[in-house]
């Protein structure tokens, strides 16, 4: 579904959208009525493309399992030429890439504000609180936000913190020099929230005059992203449908002569909870699919295996 919410950013950027399974065409064309998907569905029953992409599920045991021949999740990006520009496939079987994702690889990593129809971001916007000197900030503008408008079960959001940095100063980056800080975001522990490496731009080298040595810095827009999806103990453990991220931005500001002292400020995030599409088959207690047909076309694939 965040596929389908995402489409129109999709055709602004002159993208085609598939997606290819092992299900019959028929499951898949029920699926889509069911939801208004747009973008096509590809079925692959044979698994013919699924294994000249080399994307072959092999946990599953071709022996004894209805579902053998499913590919492990994941995204590709192909160009006009049909060659892959980039890959998304995570080790957890659960877990998606999100629409944001996406479109920043199209894009080029370009930032986020390219994508504001799809971000959503002025609407979620955190809270950067405390009051800062004015000798420690010099000017250095603060945001958090989530890209994309909500957390959805399985699908990987970014939580982003932007500093807009002034003419002539920088921050810091890892590793910082001693006795500075690096620009970092810190989020508070939540169950149900599992967060992956936050991911940092490109540096620049900045070179000390006085002592001779470089250190890696941050010039301009300085993005960090900190990659996020929930589970279903999110809803469990959380009770509700929205979700309160909670932590903390530090960074310290820098001419080429001195340094001003670290700043450090909470900031608070409330976001809305997704917890995505019900199974197109059974559901895991043996009651009926809530999808149109989901027994008959379980049943299907099951059959389907026996005759393998």
């Amino acid at each position: 579904m965040q596929l389908q919410k995402a489409m129109p950013a999709f055709r602004a950027a002159g993208v085609q959208v598939y997606a290819l399974s092992y299900d019959e065409p028929e499951a898949l064309k029920d699926f889509a009525q069911a939801h208004n998907i747009a973008y096509r569905f590809l079925s692959d029953p044979d698994s013919q493309v699924i294994r000249e992409f080399g994307i072959l599920n092999t946990i599953i045991p071709p022996d004894d399992h209805p579902w053998f021949g499913i590919p492990y999740p994941g995204t590709y990006l192909l160009d006009a030429d049909g060659l892959i520009t980039h890959k998304f496939f995570e080790n957890n079987l659960a877990v998606r890439v999100g629409p944001n994702q996406l479109l920043r690889a199209i894009a080029g990593d370009e930032p986020a504000e390219l994508h504001e129809e799809l971000l959503e971001s002025r609407s979620l916007s955190g809270e950067v609180d405390g009051e800062v000197d004015g000798k420690a900030n010099r000017g250095v503008a603060a945001e958090v936000f989530l890209a994309g408008n909500e957390l959805a079960v399985s699908v990987q959001s970014e939580l982003v913190a932007r500093f807009s940095v002034p003419d002539g100063r920088h921050l810091y980056a890892e590793p910082a020099p001693a006795g500075t800080i690096a620009v970092a975001l810190e989020l508070d522990p939540i169950p149900g929230l599992v967060r992956r490496p936050l991911q940092r731009p490109q540096t620049q080298l900045h070179h000390l005059r006085d002592t001779d040595e470089s250190f890696p810095v941050h010039h301009g827009t300085v993005e960090l992203r900190l990659p996020l999806t929930i589970n279903g103990d999110a809803f469990v453990k959380g009770g509700g449908r929205e979700m309160r991220l909670t932590g903390r931005l530090r960074w310290q500001s820098c001419d080429d002569d001195v340094c001003d002292i670290p700043v450090s400020r909470p900031f608070e995030l409330v976001v809305p909870l997704n917890s995505g599409l019900p199974s197109i088959f059974a559901a895991a207690d043996g009651d009926a699919a809530t999808e149109p047909r989901g027994q008959a076309h379980f049943q299907q694939m099951i059959e389907r295996r026996k005759r393998r």
